[in-house]
Formats: structure tokens, C-alpha cells, sequence
């Protein structure tokens, strides 16, 4: 027997085991290999999202991610969406809009364990159109119904104004903006309330905030009596006579915070001539007091006693 055959007999004898033999070591490379950690580059899509209204003058170019971990887990990879999205805020008035890319903004499918090593290039800069931006005051188009026996404190809205971005001539007839009419109904205390601001008359005009924070307080409506206000008169008719009587009781209604500080010199009773003065003669009394405050005087009227002697 020659030597080519005994190595062709070697080769062929038991060959079922040792092919089962050489199929096992190469899953076990296969398996070895798919645990250690391998590195991959991936070209993917900038999408950038952009404010209504404006145009891209150049559009960005891809970026190259690097992703490391266990090759099984690399090759989990081969099919996820490949972009990178972000979103030029609303607001913004520049033409160059600023980024630097963090491995967060990478979308990688969720349960696999891998990591965005390496970002090239993370600064990318999008040339948008040039637009104007202003602050504008809001005007809030809000009704507070406070529950009976009620009125309100204060009304406050924050913030008190708007910023606005768009084209400069749109921005020029453009000095307040308003919210969404709103009713605050059954009040009986504090309360917050956010409240839209009317977006549909500004077009294409952004604008940020787009809902404003209202806030107030309504208090209880007392009333009470202040007594011994002296009668004033308004013009010179009064000449020769006396008023009965020349000081009044004052009823005053409104916030118990504010009625409950008032006094003799917080209103004014005036007293006006009907007539001719003379016996039967009388004057009809008007009450001026601060704003948002009720008053009447009791009796709403005096007679006019001549003087004598030297009174």
C-alpha cells in the first residue's frame, strides 16, 4: 500500500465523527466569538424638524455613529431605523441653529445592550431663513364669577408677555395677543387656573408660551355703618340756612378687607339744594367714597332750618 493511499484511508476513517468534531469547533468560535466585544460604524440620517413656516438653506449632512458591545448584540443592529432626529424649537429667530449630538440623541432599539461610543461629526450647524422676533403683552380674556355674597380681589396673569417669531412685516402690526375666552366660575377663594393663549389669528406666526397661568382671589362682601359723617354743601344756595340734620349715619358695602378700614374721612357726604331754600326746603345727599365701595347715606335727605340770631 502506498503512502498517498494510508493517508486518504486516514483521512476517510470515522469520518462522521470527525466531521461532527470540526462542525462543534466552529460553533464554539462562532459562540466565543459572538461574547467578545466588537465596535461597528453607522452611517445615519440627520432629520431635523423645523419651525412652521421656515426653510432649510442647506441641508445637513449624515453622521457616522460608532456602537460597541458583544457581537450578538451588534448584529441585533441590522435593521434599526438609521436617522438622528431633532427639533429646532418654535422660537427660535436666528438663521443658524446650533447642536452638538450626545450619544441620548441615538434612538437604539430598546433591549439590546450596546453604546454609542463615538459621534462624528457631533457639532452640525442648519442654515435656516432669517425671521424677526418681538415680546408682545397678553391680554387675558377671562370672566371670574365668584359664588354669591363674593367679589373679586386681584387678577393676576403670568407671564404678562409673549415672545413672537415671524416675518418682519406680519410682526409689525402685531402689539398684544389674547387668550381663549374663559369663564372662572363658582369662586369662593383662591384659585389658579391655566388658560390657552388664541393662536389661530397669528398664522404663521410662533409663539411662546402658548397657555399663561391666571390667578386671583375673591373675598367676602360686608357691610357696615360709619356714624357721624359730617354734611358738606355743594354751592352757595345754603347761604342763611342750616341743614337738620348736619351729620349723617354712611352704609358701605364691598370687601370686608377694605370696608373694614374705613372711617369718617374715607367718605365724603355732599348735600345738594332741590328747590328754593326756604321753609319746606330740603337737600338730597350723595356719598362719594374710594373705588369699589358702595355707600349711601341714612336719611338720603335733610331739611334746611333758617338761622337766627347770630348763627
Amino acid at each position: 500500500m502506498t503512502v498517498r493511499g494510508s493517508l486518504g484511508q486516514l483521512f476517510v476513517r470515522n469520518w462522521p465523527i470527525k466531521l461532527a468534531a470540526l462542525f462543534f469547533a466552529i460553533m464554539l468560535y462562532v459562540a466565543v466569538a459572538a461574547q467578545q466585544p466588537l465596535s461597528q460604524s453607522f452611517v445615519m440620517r440627520l432629520a431635523i424638524a423645523i419651525p412652521p413656516g421656515r426653510t432649510v438653506r442647506q441641508q445637513p449632512a449624515g453622521v457616522t455613529v460608532v456602537i460597541t458591545g458583544k457581537g450578538s448584540e451588534i448584529l441585533k443592529l441590522r435593521s434599526f431605523p438609521r436617522v438622528v432626529r431633532k427639533a429646532i424649537p418654535d422660537t427660535f429667530s436666528a438663521a443658524l441653529w446650533r447642536i452638538q449630538l450626545q450619544a441620548a440623541d441615538i434612538e437604539l432599539p430598546k433591549g439590546i445592550d450596546v453604546q454609542v461610543a463615538d459621534i462624528r461629526p457631533r457639532d452640525v450647524e442648519i442654515l435656516l431663513d432669517s425671521v424677526s422676533h418681538k415680546d408682545v403683552r397678553i391680554v387675558a380674556r377671562v370672566q371670574v364669577e365668584a359664588e354669591s355674597g363674593f367679589v373679586l380681589r386681584g387678577l393676576s396673569i403670568t407671564p404678562s408677555l409673549a415672545r413672537v417669531v415671524g416675518p418682519e412685516k406680519s410682526l409689525a402690526k402685531l402689539d398684544s395677543v389674547t387668550t381663549l375666552p374663559t369663564v372662572i366660575s363658582s369662586v369662593s377663594g383662591p384659585f389658579f387656573q391655566t388658560v390657552p393663549l388664541d393662536t389661530a389669528p397669528l398664522g404663521m406666526i410662533r409663539i411662546s408660551p402658548k397657555a399663561v397661568r391666571m390667578a386671583g382671589e375673591v373675598t367676602a362682601i360686608i357691610e357696615r355703618s360709619i356714624g357721624g359723617v359730617p354734611i358738606t354743601t355743594a354751592a352757595s344756595g345754603f347761604t342763611g340756612f342750616l341743614l337738620t340734620p348736619e351729620r349723617v349715619s354712611v352704609t358701605v358695602r364691598g370687601p370686608a378687607s377694605r370696608v373694614n378700614t374705613l372711617t369718617r374721612d374715607s367718605v365724603r357726604v355732599v348735600a345738594h339744594l332741590v328747590g328754593k331754600a326756604g321753609p319746606g326746603g330740603y337737600a338730597r345727599l350723595t356719598v362719594s367714597g374710594p373705588p369699589g365701595i358702595a355707600a349711601r347715606a341714612v336719611p338720603d335727605s335733610v331739611s334746611l332750618k333758617r338761622k337766627t340770631g347770630r348763627g
